[in-house]
């Protein structure tokens, strides 16, 4: 896998593609579930770990903009096609959500 969740979460398949907001939420939420205890690090740490490698080497672009952040809407189709130039605020802060509790873990 690349590491990544897709925009549509109920259907792998509709809509298939990277999506960073999403992922960074979700890494933020299981780093911080490893670190208070409550997940198993053997068992949750490789999906954080991967999602992680995912946004940096894909969603981080070369010129240090985030991508693949899908825009808010009512349903997976809405700020459609997601692409390496999608961007907001909440994707960003997701990002260093995610990263500043990875780095909790190594610490």
């Amino acid at each position: 896998s690349d590491g990544f969740w897709n925009v549509n979460l109920a259907d792998p398949l509709h809509r298939p593609g990277p999506e960073t907001s999403g992922t960074a939420f979700f890494t933020f939420g299981l780093a911080y579930g490893i670190r208070a205890g409550l997940l198993d690090p053997a068992i949750y740490l490789p999906a954080a770990t991967n999602a992680w490698n995912g946004m940096t080497t894909v969603a981080v672009r070369s010129d240090g903009l985030l991508g693949y952040v899908q825009g808010t809407g009512s349903n997976p189709d809405s700020s459609q096609p997601v692409t390496s130039t999608s961007t907001a605020d909440f994707g960003v802060g997701a990002f260093l959500l995610a990263g500043t509790e990875l780095a909790k873990l190594t610490s």
